[in-house]
């Protein structure tokens, strides 16, 4: 082998290198904007509806679920209309797959840590608006991997049943300030630069061989 060839080589060799470095870390976040519920309900004349309620929706370009590092989202109870709410549970969840808007709960009933479970509560009784946080664990992340994939999801509500403390006139209503979503990732690496980074060694290998 030529001292050219050998040089071609090692060129080649440090382009792929250098090239095929995975990307640094990246960051997605994105805000819903506050949320004031249409209509108050007393739970004795009037019912809330069933199932949930929309209040955004993150829109993103597409991740492969292996990229994701972390998911982390964050938002209040009462909002800067209304510093106090019904009790109520928010939800991330796939927009592309109806009846799956609620795939992993992030505030509210069935997490112990939830500053909005009992009626005694800030958010409820008085000295809002009230933050919450969760960072995702890795099964939940997993719930969402097609949302993620499509590069869409959902954040919702669902009304607790608050038939207990319920007083016929005496509405209550859903208040949320904006709740903020910081998806972290690595991208994948630069497969179309790869190939160009071989062709171009190759293309140099022959070169440096004619000569």
């Amino acid at each position: 082998m030529t001292r050219q060839t050998i040089a071609a080589a090692i060129l080649f060799a440090g382009a792929a290198v250098g090239l095929t470095t995975p990307a640094r870390a990246g960051d997605i976040v994105l805000s819903t904007s506050s949320y004031d519920s249409p209509e108050g309900y007393d739970f004795v004349t009037t019912f809330p509806p069933t199932g949930s309620t929309t209040i955004g929706t993150y829109t993103f370009t597409p991740i492969p679920i292996v990229d994701v590092q972390g998911i982390t989202i964050s938002g209040t109870f009462g909002n800067g209309d209304i510093d106090v709410t019904a009790l109520s549970d928010y939800f991330l969840g796939d927009a592309t797959d109806p009846g799956g808007e609620t795939a992993v709960e992030v505030a509210g009933g069935s997490l112990p840590d939830s500053p909005c479970n009992d009626i005694s509560d800030d958010c409820y009784s008085g000295d809002g608006p009230t933050p919450w946080t969760l960072t995702l664990d890795q099964t939940q992340i997993g719930d969402l991997a097609d949302g993620i994939a499509n590069g869409s999801l959902d954040f919702t509500y669902t009304w607790e049943d608050n038939t207990e403390f319920a007083f016929e006139g005496d509405n209550q209503s859903v208040y949320a300030g904006p709740a903020t979503i910081d998806v972290s990732y690595t991208p994948e690496p630069a497969t179309v630069l790869i190939c160009f980074s071989g062709i171009a060694g190759i293309a140099a290998v022959r070169r440096f061989r004619k000569v």
